[in-house]
């Protein structure tokens, strides 16, 4: 299995510290409000990996931590005339509640800023005592010039050009914190309490911890001084997990994580989602309309490094495609059955142990969904064609077959969340009437349509044959003599 490092900015071979084992941890959501669809990007990018390497056989230990206390939170808290923890309390339910109904897996901890205050202080007194951080008038700031290669880590721009990182330190919360730094690179560990915010008693005074440094002790603390794998939006690079390299390294003097893997965006007309830019949509939102599930697939059909660029419009064709492997389902379940041999049934049984393969094959390339769902739809396409238009029967080994390879699917993809209730989205009844009439309705379409093609009228036919690929019925065109 390859990854793609952003440590090396190449595909690697996938090799654990510890054989069989994976500690991963996976940087959260900042619960200052309600999670937006780039939040979702990152999670189900995550489940998605988390849930391959299971498969896989790896025993995974995922921390992915809550940020409980910081700048957005108290200026949200304050604007709302609200207690930062009963605020961050209720974005931290709301959020679980989102990851629920789109299926993504618990992971092994969830620990929040608040809950490792007193192991921040102790990080950063050790820091200090090290000559990695220093402290200023009740605050504490890690500093850059003592860890030499800092520059150098998760690189992203041109040699020499130094006008993208100036914009990122302006922004990030704990750099431009604090006027009496000794360097303007160097960020808070510790902030001093400012009139009106929360605070905690420390070796320095009352403050707060900074942002940067509750994830590296929380991987400490829970995962070790080590990790296999750092996960995280692509926004994350820098600042955020450079400042995490430097200091988690400076603090053990071991290598601080073996891979960094990193998610793009969800982009709105080509700009990066997010709350400052007020180019958002809420999850919550779009399931008024759509399938939990439509949402998941929609995210999962781009890879997870590369970006979504979502519109009002861009569930459309994800609602249809998967409505269309729910009624393949459908119709592998009350399809007709029949014991007498079958030439047709069994290249299609082989067919589906064959696509399994491709599905791992590419999963094992740095988990490239776009190409492992395209084996699913190419596969659920002649099983409708087969069905639909052959009249196909089926019998008891092909439908095992088939509700093997769906579990599989949900297994790594989870998209059939039905499947865990071992019951299937709609009744398990035969063919009947009904369904006899929809096959025979069918065959008069395709009659018929070839009779237009025949006159020539191309454009008829055309969109006849788009509206039944919509069903799941791909026809093959032959030349008209």
């Amino acid at each position: 299995m390859k990854v793609y490092n952003s440590l090396t900015f190449q595909k690697e071979e996938f090799v654990p510290i510890e054989s069989g084992k994976i500690k991963m941890y996976v940087c959260g959501v900042t619960v200052y409000g309600s999670p937006h669809l780039g939040h979702a990007k990152s999670a189900v990018a995550f489940d998605l990996i988390h849930r391959f390497l299971k498969y896989k056989g790896y025993e995974v230990n995922i921390v992915k931590n809550y940020t409980d206390i910081d700048d957005k939170i108290i200026k949200s808290s304050q604007e709302n005339n609200e207690d930062y923890r009963v605020l961050s309390e209720r974005h931290i339910g709301e959020y679980e509640e989102i990851m629920k109904l789109l299926n993504v897996e618990k992971d092994t901890q969830n620990p929040r800023a608040t809950e490792v205050i007193d192991l921040i202080i102790k990080f950063a007194q050790e820091l200090i005592s090290k000559g990695h951080a220093y402290e200023r008038n009740g605050s504490v700031y890690f500093s850059v010039k003592s860890f030499p290669k800092y520059t150098t880590i998760l690189q992203r721009i041109k040699e020499h050009d130094t006008e993208s990182e100036e914009e990122d330190y302006m922004v990030d919360q704990d750099t431009a914190f604090g006027e009496d730094k000794l360097d303007k690179r160097d960020f808070a560990l510790w902030k001093k309490m400012k009139e009106g915010e929360p605070f905690w008693e420390s070796p320095w005074g009352k403050g707060r911890p900074g942002w940067h440094i509750e994830c590296s002790v929380m991987i400490l603390h829970f995962l070790g001084e080590t990790i296999d794998i750092h996960g995280g939006g692509q926004d994350l690079k820098f600042p955020h997990h450079r400042n995490e390299i430097a200091q988690s390294e400076s603090y053990s003097g071991k290598v601080f994580a073996k891979y960094f893997l990193h998610n793009g965006y969800v982009n709105v007309n080509n700009e990066k989602m997010s709350k400052s830019l007020n180019n958002f949509f809420t999850v919550a939102d779009i399931i008024k309309n759509y399938d939990p599930m439509v949402i998941r697939w929609y995210l999962i059909s781009s890879h997870y490094r590369s970006s979504n660029n979502y519109t009002p419009d861009s569930m459309e064709p994800a609602k249809k495609t998967y409505n269309r492997l729910i009624n393949t389902i459908k119709k592998v379940n009350d399809a007709e059955f029949s014991e007498e041999p079958s030439n047709q049934l069994d290249i299609l049984t082989n067919k589906i142990i064959e696509s399994k393969h491709k599905i791992i094959e590419a999963m094992d390339d740095d988990f490239d969904t776009p190409v492992a769902l395209a084996e699913l739809l190419t596969l659920f396409r002649e099983i409708n064609k087969a069905l639909l238009q052959d009249g196909l029967k089926i019998n008891q080994s092909f439908k095992d077959q088939f509700l093997n390879y769906i579990e599989f699917i949900e297994e790594i993809f989870g998209i059939f969340p039905f499947l865990k209730s071992k019951t299937l989205p709609f009744s398990n009844v035969d063919a009947d009437e009904k369904d006899i009439l929809i096959k025979n309705l069918i065959n008069l379409i395709i009659e018929t349509r070839a009779k237009i093609r025949e006159k020539k009228l191309y454009d008829i036919s055309d969109l006849i044959r788009e509206r039944l690929k919509e069903l799941g019925l791909d026809i093959e065109d032959k030349k008209v003599k």
